[in-house]
């Protein structure tokens, strides 16, 4: 290829990369808001209601051990905290 052919190629090379990049970037801010903001396709109501219903038993069902160890967790700080004052 001479100089010529071989700038020419470049430059359509140059220019497509670019018309890509103009349309990809279009398509993305154009429809943006179509796909986030008036999207109707999202959970319902039941779905969330049964997501709710679900966490509500585990948390019953665990409800000693949740405790046992948020209390084991809180007499460590406790202690920390009194000897990082009792060092002071």
């Amino acid at each position: 290829m001479n100089n010529r052919k071989l700038c020419e190629a470049a430059c359509r090379l140059r220019y497509g990369a670019g018309m890509l990049w103009l349309k990809l970037r279009n398509t993305g801010t154009r429809f943006f808001k179509k796909r986030v903001f008036e999207n109707r396709d999202g959970m319902g109501t039941i779905e969330v209601i049964m997501i709710i219903a679900v966490l509500v038993a585990l948390a019953l069902i665990f409800r000693n051990f949740i405790g046992e160890v948020s209390a084991k967790i809180f007499n460590k700080i406790r202690e920390k905290t009194d000897t990082a004052v009792e060092s002071l």
